[in-house]
């Protein structure tokens, strides 16, 4: 899905669901580890020179540090698999605008490497992050089965 442009503007960047819902008690250099492997095995296929695989340890090093923020029950527990599903709806979108916003900034700050087309990436990177949490979100309705715990 890395090859699917929606007016020049916006890119679909699906995969990022991967590192969004491991488990909040993994061991973190596991986690930075698998979100590494994920952003470099699309690298690999889309012969971009590690853009991707940046953005995606830079956000799992952002889970790390906003997940136990973001994703707690009311009675401060922590949410073991965090999804559409196991979360309050407001909150796990928050937690996926956040994270997804800082992977497209990222992508697009490395991608265009200067200063001088600013406001085209602040464009690209709000409505990639717009359309690519869409689709995550249907993604998750439509294909994850757990239930609701909230």
């Amino acid at each position: 899905m890395n090859n699917i442009y929606l007016g020049g503007y916006a890119n679909l960047f699906v995969y990022i669901l991967f590192v969004l819902m491991l488990p909040t008690n993994m061991n973190k250099v596991f986690l930075l580890f698998l979100s590494f492997i994920s952003g470099l095995v699309v690298d690999i296929f889309s012969c971009s020179l590690g853009f991707h695989a940046f953005s995606a340890t830079l956000v799992g090093f952002a889970r790390i540090l906003f997940a136990n923020r973001i994703l707690t029950k009311d009675d401060n527990s922590e949410i073991e698999n965090p999804s559409v599903k196991s979360v309050a709806f407001s909150t796990y979108i928050f937690f996926m605008l956040i994270l997804t916003f800082i992977y497209c900034l990222s992508y697009y700050t490395i991608e265009a490497f200067c200063f001088y087309d600013f406001y085209n990436v602040i464009i690209r990177t709000l409505l990639t992050t717009i359309v690519s949490s869409a689709f995550m979100l249907a993604f998750e309705f439509l294909f994850v089965s757990s239930k609701r715990t909230v």
